[in-house]
């Protein structure tokens, strides 16, 4: 019974597949005949499904920036970088997606702080865990070695690695609590009313965002969230706004 239980699920799964495969060459096909709207209907359809990948988020932002929509577009390939940090092609079309998109705010220039949110960013948190890992057992392996020989050069190697494992765990940790108290969204829609509290009145309209512009997350409700932007200006916008980068 329990043989039988798997082979369907097997079949299940490979059927499953399949089709977003299928998906996915069609909405290819859409898109080499300049059929972008319907390109994107049928990406955004795999997406519904709960799947993804680095070459759908990249599809689906080069389909976006196709038809102008360069607020979808910045977030199609921020998504695709969260999925693959070093992602080249991704990252030159995000430089060319926020080129044409007006009013960009950025995080303010600083020469060290740019290097450690690079770097940060230039990896996984699992690449972070897998690296701290394998350091534990080279680690393991050198204090093993240097408990038989005893030799100034097996201390250097048990320090040596001792130190990268220590950075890595450091890495993997701050990764982790960035990614747990830091959510971000690109506003979608054009002159985005933010306001003072969560519900509309024209007298707590405090500023306007323009589509394409990343902010932080900082609470949400069933259908405001309150933002904050890299210029200082905090407060609340419709659920409809947004789309959330997670």
């Amino acid at each position: 019974m329990f043989r039988i239980l798997n082979i369907l699920l097997l079949t299940i799964g490979v059927a499953y597949s399949q089709s977003s495969d299928q998906l996915f060459s069609e909405a290819n096909k859409h898109y080499n005949n300049n059929q972008f709207d319907d390109a994107i209907a049928v990406y955004e359809s795999i997406l519904d499904q709960g799947l993804y990948s680095t070459d759908l988020y990249y599809n689906l932002g080069n389909t976006y920036f196709r038809l102008g929509d360069f607020a979808n577009a910045r977030w199609s390939y921020e998504m695709g970088l969260i999925n693959d940090p070093r992602n080249k092609d991704i990252t030159y079309n995000l430089v060319l997606t926020k080129q044409k998109i007006p009013n960009t705010l950025e995080i303010p220039d600083s020469q060290i702080l740019n290097m450690i949110n690079n770097f940060l960013a230039s990896f996984t948190y699992e690449e972070f865990i897998f690296f701290s890992s394998l350091m534990l057992l080279f680690f393991s392996l050198s204090f093993t070695l240097h408990r038989i020989i005893m030799s100034s050069f097996s201390a250097r190697l048990y320090y040596f690695f001792m130190l990268l494992f220590f950075l890595g765990t450091s890495c993997s940790v701050i990764k982790f609590l960035w990614e747990k108290n830091n959510s971000f969204g690109v506003i979608l829609n054009d002159e985005t009313q933010l306001y003072s509290a969560p519900f509309l009145n024209d007298d707590i309209n405090i500023s306007v965002f323009f589509s394409g512009n990343k902010v932080k997350i900082e609470q949400t409700t069933d259908k405001w969230l309150e933002i904050s932007s890299m210029d200082g200006r905090k407060g609340w916008i419709r659920l409809e706004d947004i789309r959330t980068l997670e």
